[in-house]
């Protein structure tokens, strides 16, 4: 694996940390509800909206060990023909996060993850390539 490859994959378990740590202060009553799931819920989240940021932080953190068993900083838990299929999963995940973020009514929001979300998709797409 190249060191380019290796880079973009530390790099993306570092956003997933980073967008998990997010999820998880919205999910303990950070008053970020213009920064996610749309916007459209200022301050603090409410009941479900919570919760889905909650499961959101879980699955951040899957991606994060994903990306270190790609860096080869945590063994590799799949084959590489399900690596293969995972880094093409979240590399789409990341491109419809960028178009959903893109298109959110709260500029907050976008202003916030638009970069996050292309620089993702970049490194997604490098290590998946």
């Amino acid at each position: 694996m190249s060191t380019l490859v290796v880079i973009a994959a530390l790099l993306q378990a570092t956003i997933a940390v980073g967008v998990a740590a997010f999820q998880a202060a919205v999910l303990f009553g950070a008053p970020w509800g213009e920064y996610t799931m749309g916007g459209m819920n200022p301050g603090k989240l409410h009941g479900q909206l919570r919760i889905t940021a909650g499961v959101s932080a879980v699955i951040m953190l899957a991606q994060s060990g994903h990306y270190l068993a790609q860096a080869g900083i945590f063994s590799p838990a799949l084959s590489p023909m399900q690596n293969t299929i995972v880094n093409w999963f979240w590399f789409g995940f990341a491109v419809l996060g960028l178009i959903m973020n893109s298109i959110s009514r709260s500029k907050k929001e976008r202003n916030l993850w638009v970069p996050v979300l292309l620089v993702s998709a970049a490194c997604t797409l490098m290590v998946a390539v």
